[in-house]
């Protein structure tokens, strides 16, 4: 049973992680292809190792953004609606993850995609790390719920207020900076999660893979926009 869930969970995360990479990959190929065209809204430079960085125009941008931005809203909620039937849930994290590769390859052109890389290999250590410490440990982590569900409200309530006011750079990175903490934190408590689940053979079931692969996912992409926001330049 232990590794059944585990499969189950890692199958389901794993494919969701992929359909993600290769979106955002293709959003950020599709932006290229724009600027070689000469498109209006496309901008870019050469930055000082040669990389090309792309800049679009973001008043002409912004309403596609909100629409993509309220579309991945909506069909999240469906997710979570459906998250226990494997028919309508499944096809639903996948168009989510879809959309999500979009908005992070926007958020890759808003400050550097070149960092994509970069980012993207610590948030993979960090999430190996966690994973290994959460479910190896045998530490019960389930002492951080109340504390990380706080952080986490405080966090969506500075991400409200640098909507609409603008903040100083640093307190932007300290709260990156929190940010990486406290998801670094989910990952350690919902790979906890997995590891008792997977000890009830009752748990064994591909619904639980669902609910725990969609905790996971929130957890690592929420790190990696962190970690982007802490080391961008911009």
């Amino acid at each position: 049973m232990l590794e059944t869930l585990y499969a189950k969970t890692f199958l389901i995360l794993g494919g969701q992680l992929v359909v993600t990479w290769l979106s955002t990959i293709l959003m950020l190929g599709w932006f290229r292809r724009l600027y070689y065209a000469k498109t209006a809204w496309v901008d870019g430079e050469t930055t000082l190792d040669g990389q090309l960085d792309i800049d679009l125009d973001w008043e002409f941008v912004k309403p596609y953004f909100w629409a993509l931005l309220v579309l991945d809203v909506v069909v999240f909620f469906a997710l979570l609606n459906y998250r226990d039937n494997m028919t309508i849930g499944l096809p639903l994290f996948t168009f989510w993850s879809v959309l999500t590769g979009f908005e992070l390859a926007l958020c890759l052109v808003s400050v550097d995609e070149n960092l994509g890389g970069k980012v993207l290999a610590l948030t993979a250590l960090i999430t190996l790390a966690a994973g290994l410490i959460g479910a190896q440990s045998g530490i019960d982590f389930s002492f951080l719920r109340g504390g990380l569900f706080s952080a986490l409200l405080l966090l969506i309530g500075f991400g409200l207020i640098r909507i609409f006011f603008s903040i100083p750079r640093w307190i932007q990175r300290l709260g990156a900076f929190a940010g990486v903490i406290v998801f670094t934190g989910y990952l350690l408590f919902d790979f906890n999660r997995l590891s008792k689940a997977s000890a009830i053979a009752a748990a064994d079931t591909w619904p639980t893979a669902m609910r725990l692969a969609i905790s996971i996912y929130l957890d690592i992409i929420n790190l990696f926009l962190d970690l982007l926001d802490l080391l961008s330049k911009h």
